[in-house]
């Protein structure tokens, strides 16, 4: 677990802690809003703050977040990207992905070897990585079956110093995820969706809050109210509660 102890020797050390999201469109969502990047990127703040005593400059202007996830990626796109990702010298990388994988050619073994290449190099570089499986596609989609086995590949990835792992396939299952699954999508011809038809895929603001809880849960130890969180943006709370 990431603890909140760590982030606060960091920021009062360098004065920044700079996560990486990174991943496929599951996290760059930006059509989400909020999307569970920005809930997670809200709260460490909020949580931080009352770490550091109240010192809300340290933690809002310390704690950053960039998106550099992109739409349709596989892990073999992320892993031949990650030197821009580096560029940016993040403290910690956050990565939820996979499903295309299965899609667009990339079988378990490489799929997992992507993986692995990723987080080498992120640790490499000075970065922690906290990394996720996919979250599942809705009820009535066929993708679940087939990304099993990516996902149970996925989890006997040795943990190592630096690197932890979430198993947000199955975690996420425990949810009530028909209440997801609510966009309408655009043709995809790759996965052979019509335009019009239900997203099965891309999880709506509130699956985003829950992406977030999960992460929020797992890594960090802070509980997290999706549920409250989002019926506080849809009253136009300034700062909403979780």
């Amino acid at each position: 677990m990431y603890m909140l102890e760590k982030i606060k020797k960091k920021l009062e050390t360098n004065g920044r802690f700079w996560i990486c999201f990174t991943g496929d469109s599951i996290t760059s969502c930006e059509w989400v809003h909020p999307n569970w990047r920005d809930i997670l990127v809200y709260v460490l703040q909020n949580e931080m703050t009352k770490v550091l005593n109240g010192n809300w400059q340290l933690a809002e202007w310390g704690i950053r977040g960039f998106n550099f996830a992109y739409d349709g990626a596989t892990t073999g796109d992320i892993a031949e990207r990650l030197n821009d990702l580096l560029l940016v010298k993040p403290e910690l990388v956050i990565g939820l992905m996979g499903g295309n994988d299965l899609v667009l050619g990339i079988d378990v073994p490489e799929s997992v070897k992507n993986i692995d290449v990723i987080v080498n190099m992120a640790i490499s570089a000075g970065s922690e990585v906290i990394w996720c499986n996919s979250t599942p596609s809705g009820k009535g989609s066929k993708k679940n079956n087939e990304y099993n086995p990516y996902a149970k590949a996925f989890m006997q990835i040795p943990e190592r110093e630096g690197f932890s792992k979430i198993d947000m396939f199955n975690i996420y299952q425990k949810f009530s995820t028909e209440i997801f699954f609510t966009f309408i999508s655009e043709e995809n011809l790759v996965e052979g969706i019509k335009a019009g038809e239900p997203d099965l895929q891309h999880p709506n603001q509130l699956g985003n809050a829950y992406i977030a809880k999960v992460i929020l849960e797992n890594a960090f130890g802070i509980s997290f109210n999706p549920e409250k969180y989002v019926k506080d943006t849809l009253d136009g709370q300034k700062l909403p509660r979780y």
